[in-house]
């Protein structure tokens, strides 16, 4: 074990994957994955967080039906159009996580096979539309720009689904997901697997980022039909180039070694950002 390692689990208790496939990340990723941390901590915050980040919020994400919430940002420093989805806030959205039914991915019939988590698919398809209408307003009028997709907890399976949805109808999409539940079938993982091109940490536009002994990656579980996607950035404390993890799709070597499930502590707080408190509003 290297010497920084070594301090880091006697002075933090820090629990390090035995056989992670590759350990540590550029300063480049891991601040970019904190500044997309920030960001989707904030969504907590809804109205209270006009610029998000000190992003311009360009448009609210919003269903109060099935209680979806989210925003269109504008970050013109570093050109990207960013879309980000609201986690889990409300008893709605709680009975929405447990509607672990699977169901047909009946709005992107592209995606062959593809069945997705029920409660999930139900808000997606509340939004969908309007959503692909709001991101098409801002690549009209700025087509050189970048599209980020993001979200934590729910807001990361409804990441997930969009990156999807709009695989062939935007393009320069890279995704953010914090601590997001398995949100398909084994076609569905393929499916992202094969268009963000996760095969590698230096062609992966899918970041799909878990936390300690997070419970929530670990539902639905697989018996229930269920596969994660994408290659798992696996953080543990303290955020730091060499405490970043990349592991394999559905490993049990990082976060899937933990015998845990749903919210929990870990949960809350990914790359030293925590919902609500860890938000930056303006």
């Amino acid at each position: 074990m290297k010497p920084f390692l070594a301090v880091l689990v006697l002075a933090f208790g820090v629990v390090l994957p035995a056989n992670a496939q590759n350990q540590g990340v550029t300063t480049t990723l891991l601040d970019q994955l904190i500044r997309v941390a920030t960001i989707c901590m904030s969504t907590y915050a809804g109205g209270f967080c006009l610029a998000p980040n000190g992003i311009r919020k360009v448009a609210d994400i919003t269903n109060t039906a099935t209680d979806v919430h989210g925003w269109i940002l504008r970050d013109d420093n570093e050109k990207e159009i960013i879309v980000v989805f609201r986690g889990t806030l409300s008893l709605e959205n709680y009975n929405s996580d447990t509607n672990y039914t699977l169901a047909n991915f009946d709005t992107y019939p592209d995606c062959t096979g593809c069945q997705v988590h029920g409660g999930y698919y139900l808000l997606w398809s509340s939004i969908y539309e309007n959503v692909q209408s709001l991101i098409q307003d801002q690549v009209s009028s700025y087509p050189d720009y970048g599209l980020v997709i993001a979200g934590h907890s729910l807001g990361g399976s409804l990441a997930a689904l969009a990156a999807a949805q709009f695989s062939s109808t935007f393009d320069n999409i890279t995704v953010y997901t914090m601590g997001e539940p398995r949100t398909g079938n084994p076609a569905f993982a393929a499916f992202i697997n094969n268009v963000y091109k996760t095969s590698s940490p230096s062609t992966t536009r899918f970041y799909r980022c878990t936390h300690t002994d997070d419970g929530v990656p670990h539902v639905p579980p697989q018996s229930d039909g269920y596969l994660h996607h994408g290659l798992e950035y696996y953080t543990v404390d303290p955020t730091d180039t060499g405490t970043t993890y990349i592991c394999g799709d559905d490993t049990t070597e990082c976060n899937g070694k933990y015998n845990t499930s749903g919210i929990n502590v870990a949960h809350l707080t990914y790359f030293g950002r925590t919902v609500i408190i860890g938000a930056k509003c303006v």
